[in-house]
């Protein structure tokens, strides 16, 4: 059988297609279910046991033990500050309240373990009420396991075969990709606010000096800023399940890549809402190339 030109191209085309079709097969069965996992957390992530050893108490080695001897240090940098006040007649905070505020902040600082659990706990509240609204409204939950289930269904309708060289494989495609740079970009959200754990304590003995209190001011709205963005991307799934109403099925495919657009650009959104960390990879490196 003779090999011409236009045969050797299909060819070349379908395994082209073929293992571009096996890599994103991969990539739907691994990284959605990992994304849910990293990004829609709950206050069980810190129940690991060496998270709580690292983190220790008052009696034990770790950032607890080391935060209490810090707030020694700090009462002894006031008495020496309070005797010199004295002295050259300078005006600094009454001892009764640094006494009353150091009360409050440093039982703050061996409770802040459960603090910052009872704010992640109440974060995860608000993302599963979200939820539940959506199973109620539509019958579909909200996470990216949905969100590949709707983009399947609307791109391999009739058993139809993945073509990378179509608008369907396009989309596809870059659907595909973006999900590749969440994966890495909300693992690091997920490392950033178990280090944001870590510094808690650190945090609240901030409060017990006044010219160190924008500490404790940067470290909450970081740390909010890095919780919050679960909320916003609930409300960014939540908007991706009406799509399925919608008649126009080229709009429908629009539509879902401008959610992933959304979802890869949503830490910056909140960023210039609440003010906090980037931590989106794709900023990270470009950042990093134009050095």
């Amino acid at each position: 059988m003779e090999i011409t030109s236009e045969n050797l191209t299909n060819l070349i085309f379908e395994i082209i297609n073929l293992l571009v079709s096996k890599i994103f097969n991969s990539i739907d069965q691994t990284i959605y279910s990992l994304l849910d996992k990293i990004t829609f957390i709950d206050e069980n992530m810190l129940d690991s046991p060496h998270f709580i050893k690292l983190f220790g108490s008052h009696s034990e080695p770790g950032i607890i033990m080391i935060c209490n001897s810090l707030a020694l240090g700090v009462f002894i940098y006031y008495s020496f500050k309070l005797m010199l006040s004295y002295l050259v007649m300078s005006k600094i905070q009454s001892p009764i309240q640094f006494f009353f505020k150091s009360l409050i902040f440093i039982a703050c600082m061996n409770a802040c373990l459960w603090i910052c659990s009872e704010i992640i706990s109440l974060i995860s509240i608000v993302t599963k009420t979200l939820n539940i609204l959506s199973e109620d409204l539509f019958g579909c939950d909200i996470s990216f396991q949905t969100f590949l289930s709707s983009l399947n269904n609307l791109f391999y309708r009739n058993d139809s075969i993945y073509n990378l060289f179509s608008f369907d494989g396009i989309i596809k495609s870059f659907s595909s990709i973006g999900m590749i740079s969440l994966i890495f970009t909300y693992s690091l959200r997920y490392i950033l606010i178990q280090v944001f754990v870590l510094i808690s304590p650190i945090a609240f003995i901030s409060l017990l000096l006044e010219n160190t209190e924008f500490f404790f001011k940067s470290w909450i709205r970081n740390f909010l800023s890095l919780l919050l963005i679960q909320v916003f991307l609930s409300f960014i799934l939540l908007l991706s399940n009406t799509f399925q109403y919608l008649s126009n099925p080229t709009i429908i495919k629009l539509l879902y890549i401008a959610t992933i657009y959304a979802i890869n650009r949503a830490n910056l959104f909140m960023k210039e809402l609440l003010g906090g960390l980037s931590y989106n990879i794709n900023s990270t490196l470009g950042s990093i190339k134009s050095r």
